[in-house]
């Protein structure tokens, strides 16, 4: 008997070729995220010691200074909040792609074990014709 052959290997290649490119797109897209995170912590950690140096301190343009400061990170932070958030959306985007690409990817799989167990029970039932042939030629 011929070996097994999935004819629609190739597919199954293509669709496991884009789930690895979706899951590598997922995985920018979440270190964007992670960035955005960071540069948002970093600010507030800004700020936070910004607010402790106020109050060492009693000189008026060294306080109009750090006023400044903070007014100038509560910006940027709005800039990278409204960043965050599209980054987010993106970020669910590439999500809903993978998974996407895994069902696809899984139904070939379950097509694929499905046709080679078939395949064994041909074989399988092949090899006990042959078996049963021979013994019946013995007689």
């Amino acid at each position: 008997m011929k070996k097994f052959k999935f004819s629609l290997e190739k597919v199954l290649s293509l669709r496991e070729f884009e789930q690895n490119q979706a899951q590598i797109e997922l995985g920018k897209a979440q270190s964007v995220v992670n960035d955005l995170n960071n540069q948002l912590k970093y600010i507030a950690s800004e700020i936070v010691r910004s607010n402790e140096s106020r109050s060492t301190s009693s000189e008026l343009n060294f306080l109009l200074s750090i006023e400044n400061y903070v007014n100038g990170l509560n910006y940027k932070k709005e800039i990278l909040l409204e960043e965050l958030a599209k980054a987010q959306l993106v970020l669910e985007e590439k999500r809903a792609i993978v998974v996407e690409a895994i069902k696809k990817r899984k139904s070939l799989e379950k097509l694929k074990e499905k046709q080679l167990s078939e395949y064994k029970k041909e074989v399988l039932k092949e090899e006990e014709n042959a078996l049963d042939d021979i013994v019946k030629n013995k007689d």
